[in-house]
């Protein structure tokens, strides 16, 4: 019985054990932001309910920063290591602002004026649609916010904020939506001194969880102008991570203002880092592309599509990754699709159609509205403007779907040609669900 008993105690303290050890999981991600053309890698951090991004910043700029998201206490600590200064961001709680726990975001002091409400409303939607990420199973997510303005507000801003992405649960990680507009001078009034109440609203009833992969689309209806920024996950592993470094570190100085936080790279390491970005890009190795007779059979009730390298017309891009970029934005749901080089092996590979993309048009556009302000805060070259044709084609006989995708994007040809092959992607998608 003494020898039951401690086996029993073992086997207690093992299981105990191994439920710390799941729930108790530190992870670092790497992740490729491209932001108004400019590719950041980003380091990503992750322990507990808490998360801390490290990155190259655009142009140089914000490499001395990191972010800590503190969900347990909804609030994001913003870092500047080499000034040793950090600003709180409080979260935005549901139908109120919310209270930082110290020094917070604020504007200079100037003479202020009282306006009306605004609202941001914010609603998350999940589609349904799982897929294996890393080993995990992602939840398809989007997420759309609208600013709601009193007809005595002082921001009467016609914005719209979407976001469309993959996300997965980890053990204890759970942030609310984070709704606060914070420092973005996009989301502030007008005139300087007159202040509005702001409120927040959440609907929808899906969840988010950690991002794998994102695509979020802001615009402003009255100024014209919209961007698109990407986020993809390109590693993602378990670690044992310090809870320091997800505090505010000892010796740094509180600011209350967003700007003392970033200084302006000088003009050499500018030109510098994008063009070991710019090489990145255009000249990195191409993923190769797999033997149509090698691929595994297809799952009952999967649509598979053949993926042929696009033609282009325009400026020099590398068509075998946007080959292989493609493919993945296509693969949702019941939707599969892989790279193929032929028609020929679409069919050996037991496709369901094959798909054809030819860039009609991809050159640097003439400077703009748009492009103005992009140079203003990066100093970033005009946009890119740039066209796909394409042509969906039923391998079994039927109707296929030809259209186009366009627009003005990025400051690069790669991620112009990036952006308008997910609006494809997103049309293609589409056209499938309606048959």
């Amino acid at each position: 019985m003494h020898y039951l008993f401690r086996s029993l105690s073992v086997i207690a303290l093992i299981c105990t054990c191994g439920a710390l050890l799941v729930f108790a999981q530190d992870y670092k991600v790497t992740q490729v932001t491209t932001v108004q053309g400019q590719r950041i890698t980003n380091t990503v951090y992750v322990k507990g309910p808490r998360k801390r991004t490290e990155g190259g910043g655009i142009m140089g700029m914000g490499k001395d920063n990191a972010d800590i998201e503190q969900c347990d206490l909804k609030q994001n600590v913003k870092l500047n290591n080499k000034k040793r200064l950090y600003l709180l961001e409080p979260f935005g709680d549901d139908d109120s602002a919310a209270t930082p726990k110290g020094p917070a975001a604020k504007p200079r002091s100037v003479p202020s004026t009282k306006g009306g409400v605004v609202t941001y409303v914010n609603n998350v939607t999940d589609t349904g649609e799982r897929k294996q990420m890393f080993g995990m199973t992602a939840r398809h997510v989007k997420t759309s916010m609208s600013m709601e303005a009193s007809p005595d507000a002082c921001n009467k801003q016609d914005m719209k904020m979407e976001s469309d992405g993959w996300y997965v649960d980890l053990p204890t990680f759970s942030c609310p939506i984070r709704m606060s507009p914070g420092n973005n001078p996009q989301f502030q009034a007008p005139s300087g001194g007159c202040q509005d109440t702001i409120h927040y609203r959440n609907t929808g009833s899906g969840k988010l969880g950690f991002a794998l992969s994102e695509t979020r689309t802001m615009s402003m209806g009255d100024a014209g102008m919209s961007f698109t920024t990407t986020t993809d996950t390109t590693d993602f592993s378990r670690a044992t991570l310090e809870q320091a470094l997800f505090e505010i570190p000892q010796g740094y100085t509180a600011t209350t203002d967003s700007s003392d936080l970033y200084s302006r790279p000088s003009i050499a390491e500018m030109k510098e880092y994008q063009k070991e970005e710019q090489t990145q890009m255009e000249t990195g190795p191409a993923p190769p592309l797999k033997d149509p007779g090698t691929i595994r059979p297809k799952a009952p009730g999967v649509t598979r599509i053949g993926v042929l390298e696009p033609t282009n017309h325009g400026d020099s891009v590398n068509t075998a990754n946007l080959q292989a970029f493609l493919a993945e934005r296509l693969t949702m749901g019941k939707v599969e699709a892989i790279a193929v080089a032929s028609e020929a092996d679409a069919r050996t590979a037991n496709c369901d159609y094959v798909l054809a993309s030819d860039f009609t048009k991809l050159k640097q556009a003439s400077m703009g509205l748009f492009g103005n302000v992009v140079g203003k805060i990066a100093g970033a070259p005009s946009p890119y403007d740039a066209q796909v044709e394409y042509r969906l084609t039923p391998l079994a006989g039927g109707k296929t779907v030809a259209n186009k995708a366009g627009g003005k994007s990025g400051s690069d040809a790669y991620t112009a040609a990036q952006a308008v092959l997910t609006m494809e992607a997103q049309a293609i998608s589409s056209a499938l669900g309606k048959n």
